[in-house]
């Protein structure tokens, strides 16, 4: 974890978000997965890596004048499908999303209050669909059907029984 000096909390609009919290640290996680393989004489190999998403963990601290309205603000972006983006020293992290709020509330902070919001990057993929030609389908009958019309069921000479008894055949091997 890297610590560092929080700039700020901003939504998708660049407006400062829980203005009466006083960001007082933040932890950011930057970090990859090594993809490894079991090879046959018992050693790893690692072909490649994964990028894996930013996760920063700020804690704040609310004043007791301002921490039910501003509990109430982080509680809605909580629930809501918000992203923001988080400005510290050393960069900007967009696509944020806020995952967890925890807090402690004892008799000796009772002036104040102090979450520890936890928010994780969304990384948005956008899947595309290419329909193959009926020339690299490896079976004619996946191909589509699209522009080809009415298609009749064809008949087979084979029964329900035949089928089972081959299935079943197979699998005794006979």
């Amino acid at each position: 974890m890297n610590e560092t000096e929080i700039y700020g909390i901003y939504d998708s609009d660049f407006n400062l978000m829980f203005e009466n919290a006083i960001n007082m640290k933040a932890s950011v996680f930057e970090g990859s997965k090594l993809m490894e393989h079991p090879i046959e004489d018992g050693s790893t190999k690692t072909d490649h890596k994964i990028i894996l998403p930013v996760e920063i963990e700020i804690i704040l601290w609310i004043s007791e004048a301002h921490y039910k309205d501003t509990y109430s603000v982080i509680k809605q972006a909580l629930y809501s499908d918000s992203s923001f983006q988080v400005n510290t020293r050393v960069g900007i992290y967009s696509n944020m999303i806020l995952s967890e709020m925890p807090h402690e509330e004892s008799p000796d902070q009772s002036g104040a209050i102090i979450i520890t919001l936890s928010l994780k990057e969304a990384v948005i993929v956008t899947t595309q669909y290419q329909a193959l030609t009926p020339r690299k389908v490896k079976d004619s009958k996946d191909t589509s059907t699209v522009n080809r019309g009415e298609q009749k069921p064809q008949k087979s000479d084979r029964t329900l029984l035949d089928v089972a008894a081959h299935a079943v055949g197979g699998y005794f091997g006979k």
